[in-house]
């Protein structure tokens, strides 16, 4: 059967009705009296709304310092019915006075409502407007970057999200930002700007492209492109749990774990190249809840879960000894890509207040959405799976690595690589290193660095972890085998071959154990 002609309008519609703008409109069409607006800029979302959805209603708003004031020409006698601002300073009183004397299908917005939302009187006050709004299509709107709504107002409030801004608007405030500045702004510069403010809100991207603005010596304005990364990473801090790594290390700056390496290279480079990494790092404890009895640690882990598996998200869980390079890899993985490292720390994002832990992820969770545009590549790492759920492994779908003791040819290139860093000597002798991980290279050689001493006498200070805790290496190698992928080695880990020496000294001289065991 032929398809309809009217097929491509109607997935616009359905794309169009989806959209703040086209859901407000759907509310006011059914008469909806409670709506919320969660957005991270309350008075341009407003604005915007005034504009494309102003009808002949009276548009008016609500904050507890101006008292009411009109949104449009047509409201302004409606607000001058009202008592002067003075008197409005509790929400209450507006309430009170807004369902006798708003006319018919008004609109009142009331700003940041979230703090609003704990006053027993305040809450109530909103509550009774319910069914005096609905008798002749006024509507509240309650405006706030994150509305938790108490148990009597989550049943009759209708709850809706300001998306942060796409591509194409990023692309038309950069565009009118030059415009302004009466500046020139090729195409491809437009393009390396919107990447660099992906997942800012309008207002914010607006602020940073305009102080990103410089003059040359030629009298030019130009783009500060590397700049507009630099506040945006200060702006994506603003988010509680979120922060950017800095670090500029490469896969090149790491010696050794080539096959995993390579596997990241082929992602990066393969369909849907991600266009940022999410690193959680030593993930288990992120949701065991240590002390937890507020159930909030679930709660987060709940929320981590669905938005991996509505979002679709490619992840990757990284296995191994504290110090065996997990979290550097993973950290190096968004420098070769040239795309943002944004870490995310579950524990960071808690807050204090009932629901505040859950809003605060949910906003992490919609500025790493925004800045990947929907493509990110997810990186854990674990010191051990015992602890973490299955639901949570089966959504890192890209595969677990073990990163075991590096070999003695990985060593070697560490070694090298860190030399190199700390301007060691080629001449100055290695100390023996059987059982070392590359971090604990690494700080062999920034000891001598700093003590001005050779690497042998620096090694004197370094205890590696197989010597420390050789039972939780034999533990970890022993859950790795045959299990899990090999970090160093194509295909599966495997102990018997995989696994490299590890020296204990001993009262008799030296014990070498192969994978845990003589």
């Amino acid at each position: 059967m032929a398809k309809s002609s009217s097929s491509v309008p109607q997935t616009s519609q359905a794309i169009a009705a989806r959209s703040l703008i086209g859901q407000f409109k759907a509310a006011r069409r059914c008469g909806t009296p409670l709506v919320a607006i969660q957005t991270p800029d309350p008075l341009a979302t407003v604005r915007r709304i005034v504009n494309e959805v102003n009808g002949k209603s009276h548009w008016v708003a609500w904050d507890c310092v101006k008292g009411l004031f009109p949104l449009n020409q047509d409201s302004q006698a409606a607000v001058a019915k009202f008592p002067s601002p003075d008197e409005l300073i509790l929400l209450q009183v507006v309430c009170k006075l807004a369902a006798t004397m708003l006319e018919k299908n008004s609109v009142l917005f009331l700003y940041n409502a979230q703090r609003h939302m704990d006053d027993p009187a305040q809450v109530q006050s909103i509550c009774n407007l319910r069914d005096e709004f609905k008798l002749n299509g006024r509507t509240l709107v309650l405006v706030g970057p994150h509305i938790r709504l108490p148990a009597e107002l989550q049943h009759d409030v209708v709850t809706l999200d300001e998306p942060l801004p796409t591509g194409e608007q990023l692309a038309t405030i950069v565009r009118g930002v030059h415009k302004d500045a009466n500046a020139e702004c090729p195409p491809e510069k437009v393009m390396m700007a919107v990447e660099a403010i992906q997942g800012l809100p309008a207002f914010a991207a607006e602020q940073v492209t305009a102080m990103s603005l410089y003059q040359t010596a030629e009298k030019t304005i130009e783009l500060d492109v590397d700049g507009l990364w630099e506040k945006k990473r200060r702006q994506i801090e603003q988010t509680p749990g979120l922060s950017v790594s800095r670090e500029g290390i490469k896969f090149s700056d790491l010696g050794g774990l080539e096959v995993v390496k390579d596997y990241l290279r082929d992602i990066l480079k393969g369909e849907s190249k991600p266009q940022s990494v999410v690193f959680i790092d030593e993930i288990e404890k992120m949701i065991a809840g240590q002390g937890d009895t507020s159930g909030v640690s679930q709660d987060q882990l709940q929320g981590l879960l669905t938005y991996m598996q509505d979002h679709r998200c490619p992840g990757i869980l990284m296995v191994g000894h504290p110090g065996s390079g997990k979290s550097a890899t993973a950290k190096a993985t968004g420098n070769e890509a040239g795309v943002p490292t944004i870490q995310l720390d579950l524990g960071a994002a808690k807050g204090s207040l009932v629901g505040q832990s859950e809003q605060q992820l949910r906003t992490a969770l919609k500025v790493i959405t925004a800045v990947s545009n929907g493509q990110s590549l997810w990186i854990a790492t674990c010191n051990s799976l015992a602890s973490l759920p299955p639901e949570l492994r089966r959504r890192f779908k890209l595969g677990i690595f073990f990163f075991d003791l590096p070999t003695k040819e990985e060593r070697e290139s560490i070694w090298k690589v860190q030399r190199a860093r700390f301007s060691i000597a080629a001449n100055d002798k290695l100390p023996q290193d059987e059982g070392w991980t590359g971090a604990e290279i690494e700080s062999c050689c920034e000891l001598a660095w700093r003590l001005g001493k050779s690497l042998v006498h620096a090694a004197n200070f370094v205890v590696p972890i197989s010597q420390s805790a050789p039972e939780r290496v034999a533990m970890l190698r022993e859950q790795a085998d045959c299990k899990w992928l090999s970090a160093s080695k194509l295909g599966v880990y495997r102990k018997d071959r995989d696994a490299v020496a590890v020296a204990v000294p001993t009262e008799g001289g030296r014990k070498i154990e192969f994978g845990g065991e003589e």
